[in-house]
């Protein structure tokens, strides 16, 4: 918590900044450590100072944030208010340049905020946090293991409680509290589809639909472990899968294959396969070689195009931490690199409105010398006994 701190103030004084208002919930997770904060809720924020770092949060929780010598606990009275706070501090720390998060912050409360800090000059600054964020310690790792372990575990629960004629929504409240029992929250509501349903993305599991016999099922879930999160999807037949459903399966699974080994092995070639890491064709430095993500995306899409199918329509993956759906992003329109220490899904996908829809979704972490799947459950198509 003090490394990244520190690693903020140095970013301040490099930008001749004095100060940062730090609004975004799970940038404000980040840097405390703290948990239990909804990013649709305002609860609680940080104001980093070169002397201090002030958390001011309301009396909801006030209780729960202990004093420590690196970040300094105010609630945030009522009757002040936040902003009259914050001016408050910047005339006690002489604060004539500040910051505030471009991306998170609405209109109107910087525009209540500058009312009441006339006297400072305000900066917009983007993705100062969220560049830190990109790259995860041992400590950020190792929580997302233990969330995909708990996330592997939740989806081999749930297939041993599958009955015809069960709802998407009851198979959905088992998952979460299996989930909810076993870890410290879900990373995000479970999604379960059915047959055609499954051709919409994110779904929302419903009460009227009931589990029939011949019948693709989508499972998407994800469990949180000290802030860090999981992502998994997994896609199983009900009955005895058709050569249609066979070969949208065969061909989502082979598509997020080649991800896998372009990732692990090194770059693709449209005419030559698979160019090796250590080949003088991959870009190296000293200390990594990156891949773009958008690059990526594109030759997995055109790989589904030329199998007869319409490529999913959302990007290949994107980076899971604190938040499940942060950078990188994994699309053609990206401009992000993928560097070693980030984690990301790779989650391509074939939707057919009337049909349905096929996922394969998995967390990885991309080293140095290659690329671990950090979600273990098995891939090979699986038909379910419908007796």
């Amino acid at each position: 918590m003090q490394k990244r701190i520190a690693e903020i103030v140095k970013i301040l004084n490099k930008i001749n900044i004095d100060a940062l208002f730090i609004s975004s919930q799970a940038n404000v997770t980040y840097l405390t450590k703290f948990a239990g904060l909804d990013r649709n809720e305002r609860e609680a924020f940080l104001l980093i100072t070169k002397n201090c770092v002030y958390l001011l949060t309301f009396p909801t929780l006030f209780a729960l944030y202990k004093q420590n010598q690196n970040i300094k606990a105010i609630q945030i009275d009522h009757k002040t208010g936040l902003t009259n706070l914050l001016a408050d501090f910047f005339r006690k720390e002489k604060i004539k340049k500040a910051a505030f998060e471009k991306s998170d912050m609405t209109v109107a409360e910087f525009q209540k905020l500058r009312k009441k800090t006339s006297f400072v000059s305000w900066r917009q600054t983007e993705n100062v946090i969220e560049n830190l964020r990109l790259y995860k310690d041992k400590q950020e790792i190792d929580c997302i293991k233990q969330a995909c372990r708990i996330a592997d575990r939740a989806l081999a629960f749930i297939l041993q409680h599958i009955r015809q004629g069960q709802t998407e929504k009851e198979l959905a409240v088992e998952l979460e509290y299996f989930i909810k029992r076993n870890a410290d929250d879900v990373a995000f509501s479970p999604i379960v589809a059915f047959g055609k349903n499954a051709a919409v993305p994110h779904y929302l599991p419903s009460n009227s639909q009931r589990l029939k016999t011949n019948s693709l099922i989508l499972f998407d879930l994800g469990a949180k472990v000290n802030n860090y999160c999981s992502d998994i999807t997994r896609v199983v037949f009900f009955g005895t899968p058709d050569t249609k459903f066979v070969k949208i399966y065969n061909t989502v699974l082979s598509a997020q294959e080649i991800a896998i080994r372009h990732l692990g092995g090194g770059r693709m070639d449209s005419s030559r396969g698979l160019i090796p890491r250590d080949s003088p064709e991959v870009e190296n430095s000293k200390k990594s070689f990156s891949f773009k993500a958008s690059v990526l995306d594109k030759l997995i899409k055109d790989f589904i195009k030329t199998q007869g199918f319409p490529p999913y329509s959302h990007g290949l993956g994107h980076g899971v931490g604190i938040e499940v759906h942060e950078s990188p992003r994994l699309r053609i329109d990206s401009k992000e690199i993928l560097l070693p220490n980030m984690t990301f899904t790779i989650e391509p996908g074939i939707y057919m409105q009337g049909w349905g829809g096929v996922r394969i979704e998995d967390l990885v972490l991309l080293k140095e010398d290659g690329i671990e799947i950090l979600t273990k459950s098995p891939k090979l198509l699986r038909s379910l006994n419908t007796k």
